[in-house]
């Protein structure tokens, strides 16, 4: 079993209730991002992928309304291609704050990578999880 898969399932039991897992991934970003002198004013492509988990009472109406959209992961991802990030760590926790904005997601997991950072790896990431109070 996966990493991510154990933190669901661990998360999931964690409430004793029935919820939904979300997921979103792979998202394309580009962005600038890094340390180095040679990384500044330059975007890089960085993967997302953001996995929330709701605790909400679902009707069973085929009603986007009675669920959570992804639009506003993937809409707020593509806002912070506009901005300019030292670290991975930092980008990868402001997507987490910007998965657990809405009431009903109790927790989140999300994962970032930059494939162009090394000619010898696919890519270099890390993944940041929150479960709400």
């Amino acid at each position: 079993m996966r990493l991510d898969q154990v933190i669901e399932n661990a998360l999931a039991n964690a409430t004793g209730r029935e919820v939904f897992v979300y997921r979103l991934e792979g998202v394309k970003m580009d962005v600038e991002i890094g340390i180095h002198d040679y990384e500044r004013g330059v975007k890089q492509r960085v993967l997302v992928d953001v996995v929330t988990l709701v605790d909400k009472a679902w009707t069973g109406a085929d009603d986007i309304s009675s669920v959570v959209d992804y639009d506003y992961i993937l809409q707020g991802i593509k806002a912070f291609e506009g901005q300019q990030f030292d670290l991975q760590e930092t980008l990868c926790g402001a997507v987490l704050e910007l998965a657990l904005s809405p009431d009903a997601v109790i927790a989140a997991q999300v994962t970032t990578r930059k494939t162009e950072a090394y000619a010898d790896a696919e890519a270099i990431g890390l993944t940041r999880f929150r479960r709400k109070a």
